[in-house]
């Protein structure tokens, strides 16, 4: 009895890091600065959210599918002959894609790099101008497209089973046109806790 209490025990305690293969699965929140800027408008300053399920392989290799969104201010001036339209709205890109990349343990304390590719699912105000009714009709455009991001980090060690980072992380949706309102490439500061399955 006391020797199958023992075995349980030290199930339990096991660090399940020393495995060849093994799960952590977390998430992030934290605030999302655009590359581009808003001409004549203050600093755009955006939020961003992710979910991860991160495969690692000997503690130091690792892929990640990140699941998050994206939403930062979203500011237009049109103009269709004498009449102006100006938006100020939201936009937002929901992305799914993999990354890779590599980590290293200095006692509780983890550093790692990444760098990967998705599909980035954009939502983005939209104006037109109807001249048989003179009307300005504002709607909401829907592209898919591919983004690239790449970022750095540290996980700190709570546990053998959670764990607390921070991470920044660049991201860039390459096909947007250079004079794009939407504002949807740039870089996020996000902190966050995962559990090691």
């Amino acid at each position: 009895m006391a020797a199958s209490a023992l075995s349980v025990r030290a199930q339990n305690n096991e660090d399940v890091t020393s495995r060849k293969f093994y799960f952590d699965f977390g998430g992030a929140i934290g605030v999302f600065i655009p590359f581009d800027q808003a001409n004549d408008h203050k600093t755009l300053i955006g939020s961003n959210a992710m979910t991860y399920l991160q495969l690692n392989y000997h503690q130091n290799y690792f892929a990640k599918l990140q699941f998050g969104q994206t939403i930062v201010d979203f500011k237009s001036q049109t103009s269709f002959g004498a009449l102006n339209s100006v938006v100020s709205a939201k936009a937002n890109s929901t992305n799914l894609g993999m990354s890779f990349g590599y980590q290293r343990s200095f006692g509780k304390w983890q550093p790692f790099i990444l760098g990967g590719a998705g599909a980035s699912f954009i939502d983005v105000p939209a104006s037109s101008f109807d001249a048989k009714t003179n009307t300005i009709n504002h709607t909401t455009s829907s592209a898919t497209n591919l983004y690239i991001n790449a970022g750095a980090g540290v996980n700190f060690k709570i546990s053998n089973s959670l764990i607390i980072f921070m991470e920044g992380q660049g991201s860039t949706i390459p096909d947007l046109p250079k004079n794009s309102n939407t504002h949807l490439s740039g870089v996020s500061a996000l902190a966050g806790i995962k559990a090691t399955l």
